[in-house]
């Protein structure tokens, strides 16, 4: 069954993400579409904060495409995961208050800021589904019998932690606990960020192995889960050490990334414009630099990517105003010193001001949010 017209221009557009990373692989995907399978999407959540610009908006932007191929979304509170890698002080009945009343209302705020049709999104949280599929703990043990302990611990920094690092047992049921979420909500294709990888690299080399809930194509044959893996935003901070080696930030991608644990190197959708120019003004920025910049790489990923152009506002003493519409003519004129980082700051401040203001009205407009978010802001900090 061919891919009509409509599907292959969305298709075109989905591969040419440049939020996504990699997606393993583009001909399954394709083939998967020429099957007439329904394409079945999930991405997972821990309920470990408030979602901040790098996983909202970049979650959005690719959610968004794959609605165009007509897609079923969900997204997955995980707060059985959140609780076994003790977020929010490892309190479960808190965490649930916090995905459904808190979290779940952020990432909608994202996809207002990006026009997506959140109506089309299903959210499922951890405990309703399996308290609703008691085959989830069986495809928990089958997933498991494929994987060996050495496998399991390699896989830990899929919960932010170390290879090596001591943790409790219960956390090394988290690997194996993720993936039999993919067979349970039979879900063939998964998404996350980069840091999600190996948990989806271990389900597709059980997923033929499985007897119990495997995945299959429209055709009934067996198949392994496309995983789409989305761009990693850093924060805005400097890095450890200055200068640094291509090599030492490969290394430490993971380290240097937004997070919620370092609220000042992050965007938050509910930031105040004040808080967002505060935070851009003070970021690293190494004037003509683009060894490890994180402001340029706000501009591409948040601006360029999302198919806007930035327009930078300065006295004419200071060259006056000027609009680029690509991020290679941004980053000419940015290392040439044509555009100075102060200026570049204020412009990527500015333009996130306007990009998040949907995100802003609707998180106002939900009683539950304010609360909950910053009951979540004082135990994170505690």
């Amino acid at each position: 069954m061919p891919v009509d017209q409509k599907k292959k221009k969305a298709l075109k557009k989905l591969l040419n993400n440049e939020l996504i990373e990699e997606i393993i692989n583009p001909d399954e995907l394709e083939k998967l579409l020429n099957s007439g399978t329904k394409l079945k999407h999930y991405i997972g959540f821990e309920i470990s904060g408030n979602p901040h610009l790098g996983s909202g908006i970049v979650t959005m932007a690719v959610i968004r495409d794959l609605l165009e191929l007509d897609a079923e979304i969900i997204i997955f509170l995980a707060d059985w995961h959140s609780w076994i890698n003790h977020k929010l002080g490892g309190d479960p009945e808190f965490i649930k208050k916090a995905a459904l009343g808190s979290f779940k209302h952020f990432l909608i705020a994202a996809g207002k800021a990006l026009g997506v049709d959140t109506d089309r999104i299903q959210f499922v949280l951890g405990s309703d589904l399996y308290e609703q599929n008691p085959v989830h703990w069986a495809n928990f043990v089958e997933v498991s019998q494929h994987v060996s302990l050495a496998r399991i611990k390699r896989s830990i920094s899929i919960m932010g932690r170390k290879q090596g690092e001591i943790v409790k047992f219960a956390q090394l049921i988290y690997p194996p606990l993720q993936v039999a979420d993919i067979f349970t909500m039979q879900r063939n294709i998964v998404h996350a960020g980069m840091d999600q990888r190996k948990a989806h690299v271990i389900a597709r080399q059980v997923a033929t192995k499985l007897k119990i809930n495997p995945l299959r194509d429209a055709e009934g044959n067996i198949i392994k889960p496309i995983a789409i893996h989305q761009r990693l935003a850093p924060g805005l901070s400097a890095p450890p050490k200055w200068p640094i080696t291509q090599e030492e930030i490969k290394n430490m991608i993971f380290d240097l990334k937004m997070s919620k644990s370092k609220p000042e190197g992050a965007i938050f959708l509910n930031d105040s414009p004040d808080d967002i120019l505060r935070k851009v003004r003070k970021a690293f920025c190494p004037e003509k630099d683009d060894s490890y910049n994180p402001v340029l790489i706000w501009a591409k990923m948040f601006v360029f990517d999302l198919d806007y152009s930035l327009e930078v506002k300065r006295p004419a003493r200071y060259g006056g105003d000027v609009k680029f519409e690509t991020y290679e003519q941004l980053h000419e004129a940015f290392i040439e010193g044509r555009l100075h980082p102060a200026d570049l700051k204020q412009a990527v401040g500015e333009h996130l001001i306007r990009l998040l203001e949907p995100a802003r009205k609707y998180l106002e407009s939900v009683d539950s949010v304010k609360e909950i978010a910053e009951e979540i802001k004082r135990r994170i900090s505690r």
